[in-house]
């Protein structure tokens, strides 16, 4: 859409008579107008987004393998050390979260995945130099930048502030293979006063 708008987009609003002749005002204020719209269009995710972005959570990034299928924190692997947050709790917004999984966190076991990260100052405004043996690791794989915003829109989405986990969250994101793994999670999340007993 946006790549279309140069071209398209101009003649369109040439024939409207908005943009006339070769004014580079005129030009100028819809190209502005333009990225402006693209811009604006990238903050509403897709479905196909978020269901791209579970595809690179549990497949590609490997991301259960430490934060659990549930974003939970719960260690779903021997290679995680044990100690991933519940992004279900998180309180980053979804460009924070994008930053993290971009640029990883910088003393911490959360790796980076973009395979230019700390080459330049497009993470924490950092270097390598910088940040000398704080700098993340690089994830195992790495991934390009729809990618990125695909996982991160996926996390903001489906996982931020999604309560306890249940029988039913738990079904859905095994599909047909959750066999017995989901039996421990509760149909229901339980009330205030149910967890207060």
């Amino acid at each position: 859409m946006c790549a279309q708008f140069r071209g398209e987009g101009m003649m369109h609003l040439t024939r409207l008579g908005i943009v006339t002749g070769s004014s580079t005002t005129g030009r100028t204020a819809v190209l502005a107008l333009g990225i402006v719209a693209c811009l604006a269009g990238r903050a509403v995710a897709q479905p196909s987004d978020v269901a791209e972005g579970k595809r690179i959570w549990a497949e590609k990034a490997q991301c259960v393998d430490c934060h659990g299928w549930a974003g939970d924190g719960a260690r779903s692997s021997l290679h995680s050390p044990g100690q991933a947050p519940s992004l279900r709790l998180t309180k980053l917004t979804r460009d924070q979260i994008r930053m993290t999984i971009q640029c990883g966190r910088p003393g911490t076991p959360m790796p980076h995945f973009d395979r230019f990260a700390y080459t330049d100052k497009r993470c924490y405004d950092a270097t390598a130099e910088d940040l000398g043996d704080k700098v993340p690791d690089r994830a195992i794989v790495t991934l390009q930048p729809y990618e990125i915003d695909a996982l991160a829109d996926y996390v903001a989405i489906q996982i931020k502030g999604a309560g306890p986990v249940t029988k039913k969250e738990c079904q859905d994101f095994f599909a047909g293979n959750a066999g017995s793994r989901c039996d421990m999670y509760p149909d229901q999340p339980k009330s205030a006063s149910q967890a207060a007993r």
